[in-house]
């Protein structure tokens, strides 16, 4: 069956789901095609529709994405009958996603066996919309099936298919990191994460969280070294330290041994053992992305439900810096508090404090179906339900502030937060900076002070190969935000 997935932009990060459910895919004997929406024209993506005509069109989207996927498949369908699947975040989580006019299925959770099974009985004539996991439209009914189980062994899936994104953005292939993912799942319950009703609709079908043996993690990291241009490891886990000591251990020899590049992942901080670090960064671990949420304790345990002290974020930086291991955190600005700015100044303070290489920052975004959507809405937030929905959390809030000068102040500080972290000495004028009606020159410092950042300090890139790319995605991004 000739299948085409399509989603809607890159942003230089390769796309794995959609890879792991093009290889299933094609293991089962399914032809697959991809079409990445920003980097095409209109009429390039019309043209690859009417020549390869596909029994089967999946897209992938995200909360702020939708709303032009679904315009966009409705185009196809003017002119080409075939069977709409939309998958993601947003299809998942949006009640009533599957009664937008033009989709003929979601799928609600992971789709490595089910997709396939779909696009099989879809083939064979069979009772397709029964297909566990999915949500069908067939004669004006719509099927809601319960979830299939979740596959406990990842080694028995296929590697992702990298040569299906590389084929549709040739940049991939000149870009020196790539990205690898050895868990599924997160145990954790923060409230602005999808994670907490993932697992609450998935209890009873399977483990959680799910890891790969080292040996088979280090193959596809190999695999891909000896085919692809890779020259730094991006590990995509929601937390690749939460794992077993063996695990680590028997992940840094073998990563030794057979990559030996530099590489970054995620940890938490109340997970963080110097035991753990010493071993990983003699691997090769140049830096990790570290969740600080809130300097605000009180917001960061009682509204995100982070769970941990701002002390544990303190000892974990202290531990990554004797270790010489970079820090980029991880914070959420423009909280549903009585005075957000002040709060997101103290998780400024503790981002000083802290000292990390780089202080990310995103401003809330109260995704459909999250607990902290519900909260914000329950504290008069988010007075009414969202007509559309931003594609980024790197421009504006959704919530509904006391005053716009508030609005100004906690956008603003988005923006400036990683140089005033960096330096300290801007402190003093924070509050009068965030006031100042600069957002569009203040968009350009955090993209050029990131990308500075990020892309010379932590991951060095290569000018010649990589300049380019960047410099046209400085520009993009300044466009989508």
């Amino acid at each position: 069956m000739k299948v085409l997935l399509v989603y809607k932009h890159t942003v230089s990060i390769e796309r794995l789901a959609i890879a792991c459910l093009s290889a299933a895919l094609k293991e089962k004997g399914n032809e697959v095609r991809l079409a990445i929406v920003d980097i095409m024209s209109r009429e390039a993506i019309l043209e690859m529709v009417r020549e390869y005509r596909p029994a089967v069109i999946g897209y992938t989207a995200m909360t702020g994405e939708h709303d032009d996927l679904a315009a966009l498949n409705r185009e196809f369908k003017a002119f080409h009958e075939f069977f709409a699947v939309f998958g993601g975040p947003h299809a998942t989580f949006f009640p009533g996603f599957i009664e937008e006019d033009g989709i003929d299925a979601v799928c609600t959770g992971e789709g490595d066996v089910v997709f396939p099974e779909l696009c099989r009985r879809l083939e064979a004539g069979e009772d397709y919309w029964l297909t566990p996991t999915f949500e069908v439209k067939r004669d004006g009914e719509v099927f809601k099936n319960e979830k299939a189980h979740l596959v406990d062994d990842l080694d028995t899936l296929p590697f992702p298919d990298r040569e299906l994104l590389y084929q549709a953005d040739p940049q991939f292939l000149r870009n020196s990191t790539k990205f690898f993912m050895a868990t599924r799942g997160c145990p954790y319950k923060c409230s602005y994460c999808f994670n907490v009703n993932y697992n609450k609709e998935y209890k009873g079908k399977g483990k959680a969280v799910r890891t790969r043996s080292p040996e088979h993690f280090i193959r596809e990291i190999e695999e891909t070294k000896n085919k692809y241009l890779l020259e730094h490891v991006s590990m995509v886990d929601d937390l690749f330290i939460l794992k077993p000591r063996w695990w680590l251990e028997e992940f840094a020899k073998l990563y030794k041994e057979r990559i030996n590049l530099p590489w970054d992942c995620t940890v938490r901080a109340n997970a963080v053992r110097e035991e753990d670090i010493i071993m990983l960064k003699e691997s090769g671990l140049r830096f990790v992305w570290m969740g600080v949420e809130s300097g605000d304790e009180e917001a960061a345990n009682n509204i995100l439900d982070r769970a941990m002290s701002n002390q544990h974020l303190i000892d974990a930086a202290d531990i990554l810096r004797r270790n010489g291991v970079g820090l980029y955190t991880l914070n959420i600005l423009g909280l549903p508090v009585d005075n957000p700015f002040e709060s997101d100044l103290k998780t400024l303070d503790l981002n000083i404090r802290i000292k990390p290489t780089y202080g990310g920052t995103s401003i809330l975004y109260p995704y459909p179906g999250s607990p902290i959507e519900r909260y914000v809405k329950a504290q008069g937030f988010l007075k009414d339900d969202p007509t559309s929905f931003p594609e980024t959390y790197k421009r504006s809030s959704m919530l509904d502030f006391k005053s716009e000068m508030d609005r100004r102040r906690i956008e603003n500080l988005h923006k400036i937060f990683g140089l005033i972290v960096n330096f300290p000495i801007l402190r003093p004028a924070a509050h009068f900076l965030s006031g100042l009606p600069l957002a569009g020159f203040y968009r350009a410092v955090y993209y050029l002070w990131y990308g500075y950042v990020y892309k010379i300090k932590l991951q060095p890139m290569n000018w010649r190969r990589e300049g380019l790319y960047f410099i046209g995605l400085f520009f993009r991004m300044m466009k989508k935000s």
